[in-house]
């Protein structure tokens, strides 16, 4: 039976790897399948459960010429927009880089040692081809942790605002903290799917739970709904949906709340059109099915909450919890609460969030909009 790498896939285990009786270390190695094969030139990694992670399917260094071929090939097949992503770690070829445009700032998430070692060359040719005015560099993810890197402060590479800056961001102008905010700033993989639900917003009354920055909220207010509540616990990021708000000139609630107890506190039938977007769960094999459960419990009480003939918009940005669990998972519920659903669409991330088909991991967020009757 092939390996996963052999069928494509850019990662080994470090417990698939034969080391030929050398300890394993950091660095860049050429990697060979089981009957030989040339698999390609990767990453390597001493602490990591993932030992190999490919980078280029020939044989060849991290150079400043294929680092800018690499790049320039990502960026120009990238939709001309305020805010996108502009490189996505192994779907556009380089693990542990992502690199996402606001304005004119880029922020820079660093994940892997070879990137870290090769940062000066990626720094040069991303300035060369992206001329931003500033460059902010985190080093605060959790998976640098399982890949022995530590967790450090940002770094800031020519001029990038202390204070949040204004962006568009799926049509309206929003404040984002580059340097503290989450992931890279804030979340860019909803863009699109923002209109999307949006459209079906006007006329309605409107919750948006797990909001975050106020993705949802906003655009729906925007769009024409009749009243819309955010719904979040963290504090710093419902300051900035209520920035976004007022800037905008758009009426919402804001609910500094746990979800859970939020609905509960909720009239049955409160609401014409539910927005869920909680955290990734399930993010691994042994989590799978209690994430599985506390969404179907999640599921159950906004069920409860959602009035006949209403809207439901539901997400999971978890790989192992894709579009079919999420599809099936709802139904089960629907059917226990005794309603009926229809599929009006099927959502998935931003085109600039690419899926790479031999790369699971690479489709992370799925979800629908449905009608419950």
């Amino acid at each position: 039976m092939r390996s996963k790498a052999e069928a494509g896939h850019p990662w080994i285990l470090s417990e698939e790897i034969d080391f030929q009786g050398r300890a394993p270390k950091d660095g860049v190695a050429v990697a060979y399948g089981g009957s030989g094969q040339l698999l390609g030139t990767g990453f390597t990694s001493s602490s990591s459960r993932i030992g190999w992670r490919r980078f280029r399917k020939d044989i060849g260094m991290l150079d400043q010429a294929w680092v800018e071929q690499t790049l320039a090939r990502s960026i120009q097949g990238r939709e001309k927009m305020p805010s996108r992503r502009l490189f996505w770690s192994e779907s556009d070829g380089i693990p542990g880089l992502v690199v996402d445009q606001y304005g004119e700032y880029l922020t820079v998430q660093i994940t892997t040692r070879g990137v870290e070692d090769s940062w000066e060359i990626i720094h040069e040719a991303l300035v060369q081809l992206a001329q931003p005015k500033g460059i902010l560099i985190r080093r605060d993810a959790s998976g640098r942790k399982l890949e022995g890197l530590e967790s450090l402060p940002s770094e800031a590479m020519g001029k990038v605002p202390e204070e949040p800056i204004l962006v568009e961001i799926g049509g309206l102008s929003v404040p984002v903290d580059l340097r503290h905010g989450q992931k890279t700033g804030t979340y860019l993989d909803q863009q699109e799917n923002y209109g999307m639900v949006a459209a079906v917003a006007k006329g309605r009354k409107v919750l948006d739970l797990f909001c975050h920055n106020g993705g949802f909220a906003l655009r729906c207010a925007s769009g024409g709904a009749t009243e819309v509540t955010g719904v979040d616990r963290s504090e710093p990021s419902l300051l900035l949906a209520r920035a976004a708000s007022l800037r905008n000139n758009l009426k919402i609630r804001w609910a500094q709340e746990d979800a859970i107890r939020f609905l509960r506190a909720s009239r049955k039938g409160e609401y014409d059109l539910v927005i869920l977007d909680p955290p990734g769960l399930g993010k691994s094999r042994e989590s799978r099915d209690a994430s599985l459960h506390f969404l179907a419990e999640l599921h159950r009480q906004v069920l409860r909450v959602l009035a006949p003939s209403g809207r439901l918009a539901t997400f999971s940005c978890s790989y192992r919890i894709g579009s079919e669990d999420l599809r099936g998972m709802v139904n089960r519920v629907v059917k226990e609460e005794g309603r009926e659903l229809k599929v009006c669409s099927v959502l998935t991330q931003a085109k600039d969030h690419p899926v790479d088909p031999n790369f699971p991991e690479s489709h992370y967020l799925s979800g629908l909009l449905l009608e419950v009757t």
